[in-house]
């Protein structure tokens, strides 16, 4: 067996090296940096969640809206007929729609040719709101409104 000793040598030890460590400022900086940062995303991801119109909320304004468009199909409020091509004539409302709390509506009965701008192409699918849809008889109702004019 060899016993060696190395007293000569003397074996360095590797000293650490020395750790940076932001300070109490700059903790505060990347803080509210990265919390500006998770608000603006938030922001973003709600903005994009909500709606960007509002619809018909109150139950009250659609009966009033279903209410009006029925008294003027039963004839109960006067609705003069237009003639949209020789020979061809349609109620007034059916055709330029009907002004209600300061809104303008327009509507439709499914399964019968109607001249609302809807029925006619004058707008498409993505530019009416529709407020509501009336199944109650033979032929739904549908009521909506124009986005843009």
């Amino acid at each position: 067996m060899i016993n060696a000793h190395a007293s000569g040598m003397a074996v360095a030890e590797r000293a650490a090296p020395p750790v940076r460590r932001i300070g109490p400022r700059a903790f505060a900086l990347v803080f509210a940096l990265e919390a500006a940062l998770v608000a603006a995303v938030l922001a973003l991801a709600l903005y994009a969640l909500t709606p960007q119109r509002v619809p018909l909320a109150r139950s009250g304004d659609y009966a009033l809206v279903r209410e009006a468009i029925l008294a003027r199909l039963s004839g109960d409020i006067s609705d003069p007929l237009v003639e949209i091509v020789p020979g061809l004539s349609a109620r007034e409302s059916g055709v330029r729609g009907f002004a209600l709390n300061g809104q303008n509506y327009y509507y439709y009965l499914e399964g019968q040719r109607g001249f609302d701008p809807l029925s006619r192409g004058a707008v498409g699918a993505a530019g009416v709101e529709v407020v509501a849809r009336d199944d109650a008889s033979p032929r739904p109702l549908v009521i909506y409104r124009v986005l843009s004019q």
